[in-house]
Order: structure tokens, then C-alpha cells, then sequence
């Protein structure tokens, strides 16, 4: 579980780098989780949370 100051230090361009990667591992259990080959169904909730994070650091960086 990631905490809100662990991405604190990054630049945009490796939050973006992260945020593309993170988007990447959502379509691959998104598609496991249609098939049915997904039993940790709640990692993809723990995904999605980590994108959202990963953007708000982002957009907090480049709006100053």
C-alpha cells in the first residue's frame, strides 16, 4: 500500500512514467478479471487508488 508522501520527491515525467505502467497493470487484470483468472479481485481496486494518487501528486506539481 502506498502512502500519499511516498511519491513526493518525483518529477512529472517519472510520475507520468508510473501512472502508465499503473494504467498498464489495470488493463491486464481487467481483462483476467473478464476471463475469470483473477482471484485477488481486490487489487484492482487497490490500482485504481494508487492511479489516483499518482495523478494528484502530478497535477500538484505541474499547477505550481
Amino acid at each position: 500500500m502506498s502512502t500519499p508522501n511516498e511519491f513526493a520527491g518525483l518529477s512529472a515525467k517519472e510520475l507520468s512514467a508510473m501512472i502508465a505502467e499503473e494504467r498498464a497493470k489495470l488493463r491486464d487484470m481487467n481483462l483476467k478479471l473478464s476471463v475469470g483468472q483473477l482471484r485477488a479481485v481486490r487489487t484492482v481496486r487497490g490500482t485504481k487508488k494508487r492511479i489516483a494518487r499518482l495523478e494528484t501528486q502530478r497535477s500538484a506539481i505541474t499547477s505550481l
